[in-house]
């Protein structure tokens, strides 16, 4: 059974490859599984307990997620500062006395802005578990640094995925020409609870525990300049 739920944008999302380092890296377009379930996953403990979560967590990673994205999609460019950890051994601060632990320096960051709705479908593994529709309208970020979204509508219910949707489960065998390629994560098949309990010491292997896709998008590039690129849907 597949569950379509409608989000809208409440602000800009970045969310950068799962390969790029704190100070650069483009964001993706739009949200990567792994970043769904992990919102799916974090609702579900917030609401029905940490132990309803490792029971629900099986049926969570092996589910099935597509998308049907908003009508455009704009990426504006921009440079930041942050702070970053100071390599070798700290220093004092000439002004404070203190130790300086951190530095100041520049990072380079893309704030993706949705203009129309998205909708996202899931399928979830085998369970018997009833409370997906009402979980999923829960979900209020995707990602990291202020991802926000909220559903505008209960889920519907489809037999199949819904035409036009975009399974971001598998890699197509058809290359659109006119398509944007991006490298989106997923849950591995083996992946325990533990390994993506943040207190836990197991470690989370990029390219093993966390699977790598590359996925076609149907967006083409339709302008562009220093400072932004936007996006459009290819129907």
């Amino acid at each position: 059974m597949w569950y379509v739920t409608t989000f809208q944008p409440v602000s800009m999302i970045s969310l950068k490859l799962a390969t790029a380092t704190s100070t650069g890296g483009k964001s993706l377009l739009l949200p990567t599984p792994f970043a769904f379930k992990m919102a799916l996953l974090n609702v579900v403990i917030t609401t029905a307990g940490l132990a309803k979560g490792q029971e629900l967590w099986p049926a969570i990673r092996d589910g099935q997620v597509a998308l049907y994205g908003p009508t455009q999609i704009a990426v504006t460019n921009t440079f930041t500062k942050i702070l970053k950890p100071m390599k070798g051994k700290p220093t004092l601060d000439e002004e404070t006395g203190l130790t300086r632990g951190m530095i100041n320096t520049i990072g380079f960051r893309e704030y993706v802005q949705w203009q129309g709705d998205l909708k996202i479908a899931f399928a979830p593994g085998a369970t018997d578990e009833m409370r997906w529709a009402q979980w999923l309208t829960m979900i209020s970020y995707f990602g990291k640094r202020g991802g926000f979204a909220q559903a505008v509508d209960e889920p519907q219910q489809a037999i199949v995925i819904p035409e036009h949707f975009t399974p971001l489960d598998q890699v197509s065998n058809e290359f659109l020409l006119n398509g944007t390629l991006q490298l989106m994560d997923d849950c591995a098949p083996e992946v325990t609870f533990d390994q993506i309990d943040i207190y836990s010491n197991k470690p989370l292997r990029l390219g093993k525990d966390r699977l790598l896709r590359s996925i076609i998008l149907p967006y083409r590039v339709e302008r562009s300049s220093r400072g932004y690129t936007l996006y459009r849907r290819v129907e």
